[in-house]
């Protein structure tokens, strides 16, 4: 009997001991001093087939986007038209890549130059990669900024559905945040932000937007119409992250990334955050008469509202780790970019009939063929388009100002392409200022610009 008792005492001390060691590893330090906390009960989505999953796995020994994923278009909207660089700002990491210590004065970081020209193949540096995980940045250089990120693939929660991201929620100023938008692909806007906001392109009109601004989550479901109207829910947490959790490091340290999980069901969202103990905070909203729709492209974005005017001088930053969403695989393309602008635009009327063009690069013409970008104040009817010498079919944004005929800043905008217009090779874009609107007011002026022109194929599943 005691040599049985010696024996379920020896298993006990083992088991006791092999506790403690995984709690000490489950908190632990990267090489750079990034403090990663892992969940430290069991976590029941451990077994989910993940459609999409990147985990940014590259190490270079300075801010690179180079290393960015392929598998992700990148833009950028400043309100301000211009296509030169704009100031500076600085980004976390420094040049060695060096994290974000906040025991360290200064703060290691990098200047960061932005500009309008940001793309899938030539993203700008306002997005880098440092110690195994992705950063966007946006700092106080054009009244108002937007940068957006997102898998070319679609989510698909028609059974359900999970999405996963890790990110730093230190968000403690009011006009720097993050977001994420889930949209339908053929209503995909980039530069959207809030309609009472001063930026040029509201939400879409279906759309899932998950808000993490001044330390509080916010989500908003809109169906049928643009932003304000079409909404169908509109909540906010009930306190600030800091509120509830005012001794969490992570609200003071922007190397603690927390996994944050948003699960879709029939009729409710559930946006749960990982707390310092590894559990989750929810916030759960109900959707009445369920999910207006049920997949789109999800896209990560920062927005910059002059941040320094709330003392913001350097936190611009968010660090991104393993994105990934459930479901089957579903809505994959690819796109194939122009490497230049279109500029029509002056201090002043560009003359009807100037044209600019640009050309893309095909390997081949592939199934389904779309062209997306974004257009500057376009009148209707104005922006017209010969791809490779063939007619003009006119290019309208997806939406105009309410009650004339003018779009105002940028706008995204997305049309089908005949494949016969295309050729495996050179393709030219041809860009002419049309007509003059009847219903323009007299005080605008004739002409447009064009940035983020890209050519998007399907890829089958």
């Amino acid at each position: 009997m005691k040599s049985i008792t010696k024996l379920l005492n020896f298993f006990l001390l083992a088991y006791l001991i092999t506790l403690i060691q995984c709690s000490e590893q489950e908190k632990g330090l990267t090489q750079d001093s990034e403090i990663v906390y892992l969940p430290t009960v069991s976590n029941d989505f451990s077994s989910v087939a993940w459609a999409f999953e990147e985990t940014f796995d590259f190490d270079p020994p300075a801010p690179s986007q180079t290393l960015l994923p392929d598998i992700f278009d990148f833009a950028v909207t400043h309100r301000d038209k211009q296509f030169e660089p704009f100031d500076t700002y600085l980004a976390d990491h420094g040049l060695d890549c060096s994290g974000p210590d906040p025991s360290i004065s200064p703060l290691p970081q990098h200047l960061v130059t932005s500009s309008h020209l940001s793309n899938g193949s030539s993203p700008d540096e306002s997005f880098f990669i440092c110690k195994n995980h992705m950063m966007s940045s946006m700092g106080d250089i054009a009244l108002y900024s937007v940068t957006a990120f997102w898998p070319r693939q679609e989510f698909d929660f028609s059974q359900g559905g999970i999405l996963e991201f890790d990110v730093n929620i230190n968000d403690n100023h009011p006009r720097s945040w993050f977001e994420v938008m889930i949209v339908p692909r053929e209503e995909l806007k980039i530069g959207a932000a809030h309609e009472w906001l001063p930026i040029d392109e509201t939400y879409p009109k279906d759309r899932f937007v998950f808000e993490f601004a001044n330390n509080k989550r916010y989500i908003q479901v809109g169906s049928g119409a643009l932003d304000p109207e079409g909404i169908i829910v509109e909540e906010s947490d009930w306190d600030y992250w800091s509120g509830h959790y005012p001794s969490d490091p992570a609200n003071f340290d922007r190397r603690i990334r927390r996994t944050m999980r948003i699960t879709f069901s029939d009729n409710k969202l559930t946006w749960a955050v990982e707390k310092e103990d590894g559990t989750f905070d929810e916030f759960v909203v109900s959707v009445p008469g369920g999910l207006p729709f049920q997949r789109g492209l999800v896209v990560f974005k920062t927005h910059a509202y002059t941040p320094e005017k709330d003392g913001n001088f350097n936190t611009y930053t968010f660090h991104w780790d393993n994105i990934r969403f459930s479901g089957p695989v579903v809505g994959r393309y690819e796109s194939f970019e122009a490497e230049d602008v279109v500029y029509l635009e002056a201090n002043g009327d560009r003359q009807i009939g100037e044209t600019e063009t640009v050309s893309i690069d095909l390997p081949y013409v592939g199934p389904n063929p779309t062209l997306f970008g974004q257009v500057h104040k376009p009148l209707q009817g104005q922006v017209l388009l010969s791809i490779n010498g063939n007619p003009n079919i006119v290019v309208n944004p997806y939406d105009y100002v309410s009650g004339t005929c003018s779009a105002g800043g940028w706008k995204s905008f997305q049309i089908p392409i005949d494949p016969d217009l295309l050729v495996a090779g050179n393709n030219t874009f041809k860009w002419t200022i049309g007509p003059r609107p009847n219903c323009a007011e007299s005080w605008l002026w004739d002409g447009f610009s064009i940035m983020g022109l890209e050519v998007q194929f399907d890829i089958p599943n």
